[in-house]
């Protein structure tokens, strides 16, 4: 009888061990004990049925097919991250751009059409890759707000452009420009203007894409008498009205951060930017991601906590991105054989139209460091107008340039560049100038151009320039100085651009370690 009841318990033990509910939290392929060695790779997931599938973002768990709520809040998260990463990669130069554009009014006082002159260190040390030698002559407008603009650009040696706010050109100003150094009445074009309400006889023609454009130029005369000139012969102003004098905000000394911030307040000036902008076609997939974050024209920027926690995240993993990019690009390789320098103007095209595919990693390597690129600027036909532009993150040996250890770079003699060439230094961190502030001539110490009276050239016309935190004995003249604990990159400049730099029978030497 007792070994009839024990067998009847034992029946009633398993028929309720085999019944009884299984919480969702415990819910694995076998036990909880063996969760992680039951799971599978995504690659060799079936998707189908009980199933722990294992993923860079955590364990997916599937029962009978249906995806549990914890991990269909995984896969959620995980898919606004991945569409906050892809808005921050499309929008790298509307945000820089618009980060400087408030500056101009916030720390300069400037209106639309109003230039800020940047020329000191404090006024060119927040801009992204600044060169040390000509001044910034920099003005904005909203077209939405000015109709068409008409500018009496003046002659004489200049650099200069009209820019979108995608950083794309839509024309050269100066030597480069319809002009070619000559100066002619430029007429901007709003999007989408009625073209018929204008009589264009007598302009250069620049068509805008974006409603705020921003118009820079540099003079590049070391003569002060003709540059005060050109800038006496500087007309702008809308369309039908007379035309004034530009103004120009000078030796101000203030400083501004052209930095894109991290984290959540990235996203602020993209809501910023994204406001009164017409919106092309080729953009429509962006748009609908911000949507979904409630980033739209005409609406207050309010997320939930959850939302705002994502693109926080997105805009530093963004980031974190285009650092990796900016160091090993994606889609570039070395502009000589087996070194590490890059031609900094990337391989993406300077014009927006619908029939241009994305260039996302070519064009975010270069606009993550460098704000504003012209068809000057890309330009390999050799003249006085053109510049080009090398850089690096790593010295000979492929190691990292690195404010604590001493480095040097020869120059070869017959340097393909009919103005000047220049040596400039910027920080890891910031993109900009270092800022050392040991140094009493700050651009001087971040930058060595072959103008500099003091700089030693060896017999043979080559020049060997050093960089480190102290300089080495006797080399002073020679010398441009890091920061010990910070990480360094430089950018070499060539104006008026020759020949031999595009064929590449000139080549820079590479950064060598000095032991």
């Amino acid at each position: 009888m007792k070994t009839k009841l024990k067998l009847l318990l034992a029946v009633v033990s398993v028929f309720f061990s085999c019944n009884r509910p299984v919480s969702k939290e415990t819910t694995t392929i076998g036990n909880t004990e063996n969760a992680n060695e039951n799971a599978v790779s995504l690659v060799d997931a079936t998707l189908q049925g009980d199933e722990l599938i294992k993923t860079d973002f955590g364990d997916i768990q599937m029962e009978q097919t249906f995806i549990t709520k914890e991990s269909i809040d995984k896969l959620n998260h995980q898919l606004y991250l991945q569409r906050a990463v892809s808005i921050y990669e499309w929008s790298l130069p509307v945000v820089s751009f618009q980060k400087w554009y408030n500056a101009s009014s916030e720390v300069y006082g400037a209106n639309d059409l109003d230039f800020v002159e940047n020329k000191s260190f404090d006024e060119k040390v927040g801009i992204l890759t600044a060169n040390a030698t000509t001044p910034y002559v920099i003005g904005w407008a909203n077209l939405a707000n000015t109709g068409p603009v008409v500018i009496d650009y003046p002659a004489g040696p200049s650099a200069g452009g009209v820019l979108d706010f995608f950083q794309l050109s839509l024309g050269d100003l100066g030597l480069a420009g319809q002009d070619k150094g000559k100066g002619g009445k430029y007429l901007i074009i709003p999007n989408g203007y009625d073209v018929s309400k204008l009589d264009t006889k007598g302009y250069f023609v620049i068509n805008a894409t974006t409603n705020k454009i921003m118009i820079g130029t540099r003079f590049l005369s070391t003569d002060q008498a003709e540059v005060d000139k050109m800038k006496d012969n500087f007309l702008i102003g809308k369309f039908g009205e007379p035309l004034k004098p530009a103004k120009f905000i000078s030796n101000t000394n203030k400083r501004f951060s052209g930095v894109m911030p991290s984290g959540y307040a990235y996203f602020e000036l993209v809501h910023q930017f994204i406001q009164d902008e017409p919106m092309v076609q080729q953009d429509k997939i962006f748009y609908t991601y911000m949507r979904y974050f409630g980033i739209e024209n005409g609406q207050p920027l309010n997320p939930s906590a959850e939302l705002k926690k994502t693109l926080t995240e997105g805009a530093k993993l963004g980031e974190l991105m285009s650092r990796a990019n900016q160091i090993e690009p994606r889609e570039d390789k070395p502009y000589y054989d087996n070194t590490t320098w890059y031609r900094l103007m990337g391989n993406f095209p300077l014009t927006k139209s619908s029939k241009t595919d994305y260039y996302l990693d070519e064009s975010n390597e270069y606009y993550f460091e460098a704000v504003t690129v012209t068809a000057g600027m890309k330009s390999n036909t050799p003249g006085p107008g053109t510049t080009s532009y090398l850089t690096n993150k790593k010295d000979k040996d492929g190691n990292f340039l690195l404010g604590s250890n001493t480095y040097k770079i020869h120059i070869p003699a017959d340097m393909p560049a009919s103005n000047f060439w220049a040596f400039t230094i910027y920080s890891e961190v910031t993109r900009c100038f270092i800022d050392n502030t040991e140094a009493k001539d700050k651009l001087r110490a971040t930058s060595i151009d072959s103008r500099d009276k003091e700089l030693k050239i060896n017999d043979d016309g080559s020049v060997d320039l050093y960089i480190s935190h102290t300089s080495p004995e006797g080399k002073e003249s020679n010398w441009v100085q890091t920061n010990e604990d910070e990480g360094w990159f430089p950018v070499f400049r060539t104006y008026g651009t020759q020949q031999a730099f595009f064929d590449k029978t000139w080549q820079l030497g590479d950064i060598e370690l000095m032991k």
